[in-house]
């Protein structure tokens, strides 16, 4: 029997330098509810403008995204767009749903103003709860980066904020 899916096509984006717990819960939310899932991934110059750091490259982030969802999501509809801006797949007419986590929730918003412009429906927002780590502060590729935490939110690093 198919599965009935809440949406026909859900959209998300992000940066996605290192994919983490918290992305993997965006990512399980957006599968879940929509029949198609399209996500936008951030390029270089959108990182730079938005005063953001990557360790990876476009290719790289793009390549180590696919394998993830290749491996994950191998039966399943999606598409990874490049983001040049917020908005991206958000003012494709056919998307119908945009999950995002508390801190991009603006983003949303902000589409669906552009959607009202555009005389297109508004996207039904899902907010996705941060994931916290082992510390209690949220999961996020900085820290991974920094090597407090591991994807999964554990510590790598006893120094962060003493906890020795």
């Amino acid at each position: 029997m198919d599965k009935h899916y809440l949406f026909k096509q859900v959209i998300l984006g992000g940066t996605f330098d290192y994919i983490h717990k918290g992305h993997v819960s965006l990512l399980e939310s957006s599968f879940n509810l929509g029949e198609r899932v399209v996500i936008g991934l951030s390029s270089d110059s959108l990182v730079k403008n938005l005063g953001k750091y990557a360790n990876h490259n476009y290719k790289v982030r793009l390549k180590q995204l696919n394998d993830f969802l290749k491996k994950r999501y191998k039966n399943r509809d999606y598409t990874i767009v490049e983001l040049k801006d917020h908005y991206g797949p958000a003012l494709d007419y056919e998307s119908d749903a945009i999950v995002v986590s508390e801190e991009t929730g603006k983003f949303a918003d902000e589409c669906n103003l552009l959607r009202r412009v555009m005389s297109f429906p508004p996207l039904y927002k899902i907010v996705v709860p941060l994931l916290l780590a082992e510390d209690g502060d949220r999961i996020s590729s900085t820290r991974i980066r920094n090597k407090e935490i591991d994807p999964k939110g554990r510590f790598l690093s006893r120094d962060h904020k003493g906890i020795h």
